[in-house]
């Protein structure tokens, strides 16, 4: 019994610190000018939830994915469930991924951090910006949101760092 116990605290601190370290990055992605280059924002809610998703297992990490979606949403003044869906969808599959296919290294995640950017910004560029009819969609696209797909997953690394510390330092007997 007191092991189900300390099996139940370990967990619940675990889920407790990466809901901490999301709630960081949000506030890092919402503070005015912090790491602007240019006109380049990274977000780190991505890197977040795709370290996270890869640590944990599938559902759990698209809980997780739906979590920092919405959260993403409601920071960003977007319509709400837009991230939320989107993440939900790449955190179970980078889970499913890196548990079949792939390891946990670096350059796995980056290339996840990557891939999934450019999906997001992709498909947020898309309903956001080429269908409104914004003038010159590819010069914003290629100017300022392919850089910030790149500055992202290379500050993801970062959260894959922590997050990985948090689950080893966390880690069931």
């Amino acid at each position: 019994m007191e092991s189900q116990n300390k099996r139940k605290r370990i967990l619940i601190a675990r889920w407790a610190l990466y809901t901490l370290v999301l709630f960081v990055a949000a506030a890092l992605q919402t503070t005015p000018g912090f790491l602007c280059i240019g006109e380049c924002k990274p977000f780190w809610i991505l890197g977040v939830c795709i370290a996270v998703s890869a640590q944990e297992n599938e559902f759990s990490g698209a809980l997780f994915g739906v979590l920092g979606g919405m959260l993403w949403d409601f920071t960003s003044g977007r319509t709400i469930g837009f991230f939320a869906i989107g993440m939900l969808f790449l955190c179970f599959f980078s889970s499913v991924l890196v548990q079949l296919y792939l390891k946990k290294a670096y350059a796995n995640i980056f290339l996840l951090n990557v891939l999934a950017g450019l999906f997001v910004t992709g498909t947020d560029f898309l309903f956001g910006y080429w269908m409104r009819g914004y003038p010159e969609p590819m010069r914003i696209y290629t100017t300022i949101v392919l850089p910030e797909v790149l500055i992202s997953a290379i500050l993801a690394l970062f959260s894959m760092w922590l997050i990985h510390t948090v689950a080893s330092w966390l880690s069931l007997p």
